[in-house]
């Protein structure tokens, strides 16, 4: 929210979050709602995934926490073949999520993209977008704080009107 005033003339805002994955487009500092896109495929269903595979492969489950923490940082002690898979499925999750943004007529090098949300990190980690034109938002509270903002507005202009 507070950063809308500085993005370019146009600015895509993909939202990762645990169930959706949310893309908004920014037109000239103000949120295109018309075009705002919900996919149902957030970063749960990456670990479902995960889990699924290592099931099926190694015939064993990892712990939740342990492929977040893989997520946040990239690496873990965990054992080799467990992490192999971890890993595949994750970046198959990021280029997932590319696909989706191309699906929706988005240029991933030209436009540009600021990740945000839980996923943000995901994306930074495991992402092979390595472009200008992109860039994170790891606050996972950002949104929260926006919708605060927007709250405080909307309270003042309420006050103002009565």
């Amino acid at each position: 929210m507070d950063k809308i005033p500085t993005m370019a003339k146009k600015t895509l805002i993909v939202d990762i979050g645990s169930w959706t994955i949310d893309i908004m487009p920014v037109i000239n500092k103000s949120p295109d709602e018309s075009k705002c896109v919900t996919i149902p495929k957030g970063l749960i269903t990456c670990m479902r995934s995960i889990n699924e595979q290592c099931v099926r492969q190694l015939n064993g489950e990892v712990d939740e926490s342990e492929i977040q923490n893989i997520m946040r940082y990239g690496r873990s002690d965990i054992d080799d073949e467990y992490f192999a898979i971890i890993k595949a499925e994750i970046e198959d999750f990021v280029d997932k999520v590319y696909n989706s943004i191309r699906e929706f007529g988005y240029n991933l090098k030209t436009t540009p993209i600021v990740f945000v949300g839980g996923g943000a990190v995901v994306m930074k980690n495991f992402g092979s977008h390595d472009a200008k034109n992109i860039s994170y938002n790891l606050d996972v509270k950002a949104n929260a704080r926006g919708y605060e903002q927007l709250a405080t507005m909307g309270l003042k202009s309420t006050r103002r009107l009565s």
